[in-house]
């Protein structure tokens, strides 16, 4: 297969400690989702955000759900359009237990990622089986995937769809060898040198 677009670049992280160290209400999860939309559209260099919790001690699950339940939604239902890759970084215990049950509550999911690696949160046993398969196959097809894990290429291509509409997965599409279009897939790494949005 010939690769025809580009991984994703990691470009832009938005650090949510802007908004304060205690995060509680819905207005300011609905404040701080309308900057992290305008910073993405101020954002032309790359296809990756980081949504940075560092020092955010405390976060409700009422804002945890208007500002990430909210904007993984809309991922959700656009699973073509930018970006590409979305990962959660810098969660403390506390703050990851709010946002798993804000997902787990509208059957969402999310990628997080730490310098140990990438993984899921909110997502069922089956999608997790996935994705740590995901991760040893490195750089793979659809095939590849429903080969490993012994399941349909259907059944292997639903997962990938859910995985890729919530941003965990990078997609690129390449040129079969027979013609026509076919998808590789891979894990994003952990992300370094992002650049954050003015003001921050």
């Amino acid at each position: 297969m010939t690769q025809v677009k580009p991984g994703p670049a990691l470009s832009l992280s938005y650090p949510v400690r802007r908004h304060g160290s205690f995060l509680a209400t819905r207005a300011l999860a609905k404040t701080a989702l309308r900057e992290l939309e305008d910073a993405l559209v101020d954002n032309h260099t790359g296809t990756t955000v980081a949504i940075d919790f560092t020092d955010v001690e405390a976060m409700s699950i009422s804002f945890a759900d208007e500002f990430l339940g909210r904007y993984y939604g809309m991922l959700s239902a656009s699973i073509d359009a930018p970006p590409a890759v979305v990962l959660l970084i810098g969660l403390n215990e506390d703050n990851f237990e709010s946002v798993t049950v804000c997902l787990q509550r509208r059957e969402l999911l999310a990628a997080t990622a730490t310098t140990e690696g990438v993984r899921l949160l909110g997502a069922p046993a089956v999608l997790n089986e996935t994705y740590h398969a995901a991760a040893d196959l490195g750089t793979f097809t659809a095939m590849h995937l429903a080969d490993r894990l012994g399941i349909s290429a259907p059944n292997a291509n639903n997962r990938l769809k859910r995985l890729v509409a919530a941003r965990a997965l990078i997609r690129h599409r390449g040129i079969a060898e027979r013609g026509g279009k076919e998808f590789s897939y891979e894990v994003p790494p952990s992300p370094y040198g992002i650049s954050t949005p003015p003001g921050a």
